[in-house]
């Protein structure tokens, strides 16, 4: 540029004229020829560079895996490497007999022969010493989407038979038996030397029983003959230790009147913990009618815990005293999915409920229609000087129903509004519409239902007064200001007795403005707020976390604990 016979107006504002415009393209002909000869002379010697990285990656490559042969952990004693392997096992949870974890993904370290996994299972269980074992004998189900790994009936037979030595050191059991029915009854007839069998030594069981569909009888009496078959020969009313029992039975197995024979297969009277509902969605637990549901409760006397999808038979066959009550004394915790809250059995069933512990109940049904408040007030009539914590299918309830619901309820501590659309326990969530802005006024939860939680300058009453933990899924037809407003009076007004713990609000609308800032001094107290807003509505492909869902709480829960993670 400094040679430039146009130097003194480069970078200026100038225009040029004709004359000037015709020299500066002659002057411009020898630069560019310059420029197309350097650009030559880089792709050459890009060309040349690509070439040298290439022969560096293969160079790399080679001594990587001649290293590998010499590495260190190749040549690691057999004492080091068992306690890598109970140091690398999972603390929340029990390990599972899955090949991509521990202890099963730590065998490929010495080979890959199923005799080398199988020594090096052993070796982990003989480290354990005397220590209590859980085992989790994982299928597609169980593990979730996109896990393959599981083992087949033969594996886990293998597995167990490998295992048995252990038998009386089994702690916890989770095991899926998918299989034909003789499969599953060589499973079920293993034992160790002492004959005892793994089902009947746990304190912890949760039992899937799968008859593959195109496998099962076409006789529904034949299929139920195979499940009682199955279910005596597991020998659980041998096991005088067994407190928590989670029993799912897939593919339409009800367990209606005729099913009492379970009572005799099954040692309800000792047991703390009975789930029948499943891990994921509905058809994945047991089904049981309203009709067995009262006898199969009325031998259960230590009840803690119970969870139940409870179905309504065409035709009603009672197998208990209408007018009995159904007595659990230490029952604290139940979780019940109805298909729909209108059917006059259920108030009959609650009726005759006697459970005067009862602090936290799951009340869900599948039915979208708006539903009779009968149920809710029957349950606010038994259960509201006890309970302390509720979640609730809340879709299709009027904000009327649930403003007159928080009202009866004041001792509640912890309140969970579930949207069918962001869980789990429910099938069919397609049926439901995406965005709040599509619900008429008569469904949207508004600032009135806000107003009513919000304590007032003038000491009004409120509701829900000692609530601290509030979980709120769609149906958020409230503003973010209301909702601020709420916060912010429950932490500073004289006339709240406790300041809000833990707020998780997923909106089913887009934000209106950013509460953080105002209740910034709130989270900085403590308060736990997590506010999820959906994405944009138009052009939206559903592919967000937004949209994740949560599963059902798991049969080992802590049903006393508060909040969320």
């Amino acid at each position: 540029m400094d040679q430039s016979p146009f130097r003194s107006i480069l970078g200026t504002n100038h225009v040029p004229t004709e004359r000037e415009c015709d020299m500066i393209t002659e002057f411009l002909l020898v630069p560019q020829t310059q420029l197309a000869e350097v650009q030559a002379k880089v792709l050459e010697q890009e060309a040349i560079l690509q070439k040298l990285k290439a022969q560096c990656e293969d160079l790399q490559d080679n001594i990587k895996a001649h290293r590998a042969i010499t590495s260190l952990i190749r040549r690691l004693p057999d004492d080091i490497l068992r306690e890598i392997f109970i140091h690398c096992l999972p603390h929340n949870r029990n390990p599972g007999m899955c090949g991509t974890e521990p202890p099963i993904l730590l065998a490929h370290i010495a080979d890959s022969t199923l005799e080398s996994r199988d020594n090096r299972t052993l070796q982990w269980v003989g480290r354990a010493g005397n220590t209590p074992l859980s085992f989790s004998f994982c299928t597609p189900r169980m593990q979730g989407p996109g896990r393959e790994d599981f083992p087949s009936i033969a594996d886990t037979k293998r597995l167990l038979s490998l295992l048995s030595p252990s038998f009386s050191r089994w702690k916890k059991l989770e095991i899926c038996l998918d299989g034909l029915p003789d499969g599953l009854l060589d499973i079920a007839k293993l034992q160790d030397e002492g004959g005892r069998k793994p089902f009947n030594t746990v304190e912890q069981l949760s039992l899937r029983v799968v008859l593959p569909e195109d496998l099962v009888s076409p006789s529904e009496h034949l299929r139920k003959v195979k499940v009682e078959t199955l279910m005596g020969e597991l020998g659980l009313m041998s096991n005088a230790r067994l407190k928590k029992l989670g029993l799912y039975l897939q593919y339409n197995i009800t367990l209606e009147t005729d099913f009492l024979w379970l009572t005799q297969t099954i040692p309800f009277y000792q047991l703390e913990v009975l789930d029948l509902q499943g891990l994921d969605l509905p058809h994945e637990g047991c089904e049981i009618s309203i009709d067995i549901l009262p006898s199969i409760l009325q031998v259960c006397p230590k009840l803690f815990a119970f969870k139940a999808n409870v179905v309504f038979p065409d035709s009603a066959t009672t197998q208990s005293d209408p007018t009995s009550r159904i007595a659990l004394d230490r029952l604290k915790q139940a979780s019940l999915f109805f298909p729909d809250w209108k059917d006059n059995r259920i108030l009959d069933f609650i009726a005759r409920c006697d459970w005067p512990s009862l602090t936290s109940i799951y009340l869900r049904k599948l039915d979208a229609g708006f539903s009779t408040v009968y149920l809710l007030s029957q349950l606010v009539d038994r259960f509201s000087s006890t309970l302390t914590s509720l979640r609730l299918g809340s879709y299709a309830i009027t904000p009327q129903t649930l403003i007159g619901l928080m009202t009866a309820l004041p001792m509640l501590v912890q309140l969970h509004l579930e949207h069918p659309a962001l869980s789990l326990a429910y099938d069919g969530e397609e049926v439901f519409e995406p965005y709040d802005e599509l619900l008429t006024r008569e469904e949207a939860f508004d600032d009135i239902v806000i107003t009513h939680l919000t304590p007032k300058p003038d000491g009004t009453p409120h509701t829900l007064p000692h609530l601290r933990f509030l979980k709120w899924e769609r149906n958020t037809g409230f503003t973010d200001k209301a909702l601020a407003l709420l916060l912010q009076q429950r932490f500073a007004s004289p006339y709240s007795p406790v300041p809000l713990k833990q707020v998780h609000i997923v909106f089913g609308r887009p934000i209106q403005e950013d509460i953080l800032p105002v209740c910034s001094d709130l989270i900085d107290a403590g308060l736990d707020l997590r506010l999820k807003y959906p994405p944009s509505l138009d052009g939206f492909t559903g592919e967000t976390g937004y949209w994740k869902k949560e599963p059902a709480e798991p049969l080992d829960n802590d049903h006393q604990t508060l909040g969320w993670d």
